[in-house]
C-alpha cells in the first residue's frame, strides 16, 4: 500500500556549515510536490539524503512505512523511488531508445539465462519492454530521435529522455532534480503534461526546480527551505503569499540569485 514518502528531522553538517538543520517533507501518491528555496537553502542535500547519495546525520526517511534512511542508492530504487540529475547522466554513445530501455528493464521479469537463450518468456517479456519504449518515446515527442545517440541531442532533449528514462523503471515515486533547465517553452510544456498525467495514475512526484512560475502551476503543495530548515510549507497560493517566502525567495529572484549547490 502506497502511503507516502516522507523525510522528517533531517540534520546534514559538512564541516560547520548545517546545510539541513530539521528539515522535513512529505510526497503523497498522486500528488505533485515541489521543494524550492533560494542559493544554499539545503534542497539538493535534502534531495540527496532522499535518494541515498548521501547520508544524513539524524532524521528519517520512510518510504510507505519503510526506513530507507542511510540506504544506498540502489536499494532505495528497489523501494520504489526513482530520480533524475541536475546533469544528466546518460550515456552520450547510446540512442535514445536504448537509455530508455535500460529504465524499463528495472521492471523485467525475465531471468538473465532466459534471455541469453531465448526462451519464449522472454521473448515476450522484451517484446513488452520494447512497447513500452516506444510508448514513452512518442509521449515525450522523442520518437523521431529514437535512434540518435544521446550525445547528438540539444540539453533540453537530453533532459526529456532522462524524466522518460526515469518514468519507464516503473516507480511508484518519481525525484525529479531541476528536469526543466534548458527546455525550451514547448518542451516544458511536454514535461509538464507527462507529470501531470504520471501523478494522475498514482505516482508521487517531487519537483526541485528553480522555475517559480513552473513550480506554481504543476505543484499540488510546494516546501520551501530556508538555511537548511522549512520556511514554508503548504499549497502554491498559500506559500506564494507567504511574506517570509516572498522576501527569501522571490527577492533572490529579482537579485538574481537563484542557484544552488546544497
Amino acid at each position: 500500500m502506497s502511503t507516502g514518502l516522507q523525510a522528517i528531522g533531517m540534520h546534514k553538517r559538512f564541516g560547520g556549515v548545517h546545510a539541513l538543520d530539521d528539515a522535513a517533507i512529505s510526497v503523497e501518491p498522486g500528488r505533485v510536490t515541489g521543494l524550492i528555496g533560494r542559493n544554499g537553502s539545503g534542497k539538493t542535500t535534502l534531495f540527496n539524503c532522499i535518494t541515498g547519495f548521501i547520508v544524513p546525520d539524524s532524521g528519517s526517511v520512510k518510504v510507505d512505512g519503510r526506513d530507507i534512511t542511510g540506504a544506498g542508492p540502489q536499494t532505495i530504487v528497489k523501494a520504489g523511488l526513482s530520480r533524475t540529475f541536475q546533469t544528466p547522466r546518460e550515456d552520450a554513445r547510446s540512442t535514445v531508445r536504448d537509455a530508455v530501455l535500460c529504465g524499463c528493464y528495472v521492471q523485467s521479469s525475465a531471468s538473465f539465462l532466459g534471455a541469453l537463450t531465448g526462451l519464449p518468456g522472454a521473448r515476450r517479456e522484451e517484446r513488452r519492454i520494447g512497447l513500452r519504449a516506444d510508448a514513452l518515446l512518442e509521449r515525450f515527442g522523442l520518437a523521431a530521435q529514437a535512434e540518435a545517440p544521446v550525445g547528438t541531442l540539444s540539453m533540453g532533449l537530453v533532459r526529456l529522455v532522462e524524466v522518460a528514462r526515469a518514468i519507464a523503471s516503473g516507480a511508484r515515486y518519481l525525484l525529479l532534480d531541476e528536469p526543466a533547465a534548458g527546455l525550451s517553452a514547448a518542451e516544458q510544456d511536454i514535461l509538464s503534461a507527462q507529470i501531470r498525467a504520471l501523478a494522475s495514475s498514482g505516482v508521487g512526484v517531487l519537483l526541485v526546480e528553480h522555475n517559480f512560475s513552473l513550480v506554481l502551476s504543476m505543484c499540488d503543495r510546494i516546501t520551501v527551505l530556508e538555511f537548511g530548515k522549512v520556511l514554508s510549507e503548504g499549497t502554491p497560493e498559500q506559500v506564494a503569499r507567504d511574506p517570509g517566502v516572498i522576501e527569501a525567495y522571490l527577492g533572490a529572484v529579482e537579485r538574481g540569485d537563484t542557484g544552488s549547490t546544497q
